[in-house]
């Protein structure tokens, strides 16, 4: 199979790794993820086939959308609907209040993953540590939220459109949130939209993928997945270089960029790096 993506509408209930492996299994394909959602969110994921896994760091950087339906008035331990309520709090609020404490939390912010998270404690998962009753504590990171929108407001639930960067935990969010709102908030309802400049609208919905025996058609090759990176055409001698592991002068017009994608005449032949104004590969792919 050529090195692609597929875009594929997760249902609730399974995990990313789950999905991974059924398309491992049912196409017989070398498969990877670019980001994980937790069983109770829907939506968009990335999955890369075959030798385009290596490829998985520019699309686990690119900023994510979510719609996210949150219940006001409650904490719990999860930070969304599976978990056990910790406080209940009266709901004093108003879908103005929502507006103004929101515009908080847009920029870079600190943010502190949720206990039961996929974070690493000394080698353990915080989830795991979580569900034996371990005290600890996860480190904040920060990260950056580039919308923030109320977009339906029926106290005590509420609906958000999030688009974050990488690394960012809804549930974090939402709790917070909530706790500078003075209630407290949950996410009952998570569904991840965007990655990028990929919709869910163009994704296959799962039920349908494994009654498939192939993927043509739906599978997108790397080199039409990666067009939000600048093309960059080599002649002959500059991409013998490339293949070689040197440096060649970087073409004027791609000045402030990090990566790029390579092409020998209309040939794709993988992905160039920047450094000090100079372009060397970062990740071709194998050679006939």
């Amino acid at each position: 199979m050529l090195p692609s993506v597929l875009l594929v509408d997760k249902p609730k209930g399974l995990t990313s790794f789950q999905v991974v492996e059924e398309v491992k299994r049912r196409f017989q394909v070398k498969v990877g993820h670019t980001g994980t959602l937790d069983p109770v969110a829907t939506g968009l994921l990335i999955l890369l086939l075959g030798t385009a896994t290596r490829y998985a760091e520019l699309f686990t950087k690119l900023p994510k959308e979510y719609l996210a339906t949150a219940k006001l008035g409650e904490i719990r331990d999860t930070y969304d609907a599976e978990g056990r309520t910790v406080e209940k709090r009266e709901v004093d609020i108003t879908c103005q209040d929502i507006h103004r404490v929101l515009k908080d939390f847009i920029g870079r912010i600190s943010q502190t993953p949720p206990p039961y998270s996929a974070k690493k404690v000394e080698g353990k998962r915080a989830y795991q540590l979580a569900r034996r009753g371990i005290s600890f504590s996860l480190k904040p990171v920060k990260v950056e939220v580039f919308t923030a929108q109320l977009i339906e407001c029926q106290i005590p639930q509420v609906k958000f459109l999030f688009c974050v960067s990488s690394g960012t935990y809804i549930r974090s969010l939402v709790h917070d949130i909530g706790l500078k709102l003075g209630c407290g908030a949950y996410v009952e309802d998570l569904r991840r939209t965007k990655i990028g400049p990929f919709e869910v609208s163009k994704a296959v919905n799962y039920e349908r993928l494994i009654t498939l025996t192939d993927l043509q058609g739906i599978a997108i090759p790397i080199w039409s997945a990666l067009d939000f990176l600048p093309r960059v055409n080599l002649d002959f001698k500059n991409a013998d270089k490339i293949k070689k592991g040197m440096f060649i002068t970087l073409p004027s017009y791609i000045k402030n960029r990090l990566f790029v994608r390579l092409y020998e005449g209309d040939t794709f032949i993988g992905v160039g790096i920047v450094e000090k104004d100079r372009l060397k590969a970062y990740r071709l792919l194998p050679q006939e």
